[in-house]
């Protein structure tokens, strides 16, 4: 019996003295490879996982897009300078010494974004932005300039259009106390940031997925009211907006109101009232109802 014990207490430390030996020397320097799609002008900042400290960051083509390390955080930051192709190296060290190494082909692309002004209503100005690219934003930085006539400046601010859904056009309505004096063809707006998360999936959903509709509609001589019944068919957490326009009878949008869509999984849900005003618009003939939505995945 005790030459059996002997045996086996020899066995044990002869695999733990294996196991010590075999434990370091297995973790060894290694590359990993992913891939990213940025836009002009965005940036992107990430962690490089399963290392002790991140010890350098370097883009192969700086022109195209830059990184700079954080290495307190042992993150990195990707900005996108100008569309075409670069491979971004990132290095740190694992918990053995050896070197950890991520390398991401990043493709930066030119947004394709249709951006407008136009007068409503009233005080009012429209933002109206078509996303002609790939990607689901979930909001953008916009700023405008309106100029009188004579190209003189009466107001100039960024603005934040939520929602930008690809392939899709989002609207922002702005008060600006002179807006009877803007002249839209000396005005201009562009776009200044994106939001979105590039390791998301953003899946952009149909009317079979998601629908939203009028109920409990009343009208009469100075108003319309109504509650919208908004119904995630989906088993994901779905984000969104709606959009109230309202139509002169050439079908010139007059005036905007919009909401926010959270659905929870399979909810449905009926909204608060909304109502249309028809004696603050003289020159009102109908008014129409754009939603769109999402959900994203890893």
């Amino acid at each position: 019996m005790k030459k059996v014990m002997k045996r086996v207490i020899t066995a044990c430390l002869a695999f733990a003295m294996i196991l010590a030996l075999v434990t370091p020397a297995s973790v060894e320097a290694a590359t990993k490879n992913e891939s990213l799609t940025l836009y002009k002008g965005e940036t992107y900042t990430w962690y490089l996982t399963g290392v002790k400290s991140l010890s350098s960051a370097s883009s192969s083509k700086k022109a195209v897009a830059t990184v700079k390390a954080n290495k307190s955080k042992k993150q990195y930051t990707i900005s996108a300078k100008k569309a075409g192709n670069t491979v971004v190296t990132v290095k740190g060290k694992d918990y053995y010494g050896h070197t950890q190494t991520l390398k991401v082909k990043v493709t930066v692309a030119k947004p394709k974004f249709d951006v407008k002004l136009q007068k409503l209503d009233g005080n009012y100005i429209l933002i109206r932005v078509k996303n002609n690219t790939k990607a689901t934003f979930d909001r953008l930085a916009v700023r405008y300039s309106l100029k009188n006539s004579s190209g003189s400046e009466l107001a100039s601010k960024e603005e934040t259009v939520y929602r930008v859904i690809s392939g899709k056009t989002a609207y922002e309505r702005i008060y600006v106390a002179s807006a009877a004096d803007v002249d839209i063809s000396q005005s201009s707006v562009k776009i200044t940031g994106f939001d979105r998360n590039p390791d998301q999936k953003y899946k952009v959903l149909g009317k079979d997925k998601l629908s939203v509709t009028v109920t409990d509609e009343q009208a009469s001589d100075t108003r319309i009211t109504f509650k919208l019944k908004e119904v995630n068919k989906t088993s994901q957490y779905v984000y969104g907006e709606v959009y109230i326009l309202s139509y002169d009878a050439s079908g010139n949008i007059i005036d905007l109101n919009n909401g926010s869509i959270y659905l929870d999984k399979k909810e449905t849900k009926t909204t608060p009232e909304f109502y249309v005003s028809k004696s603050s618009h003289p020159n009102f003939d109908h008014y129409e109802i754009v939603y769109s939505g999402y959900y994203t995945t890893k």
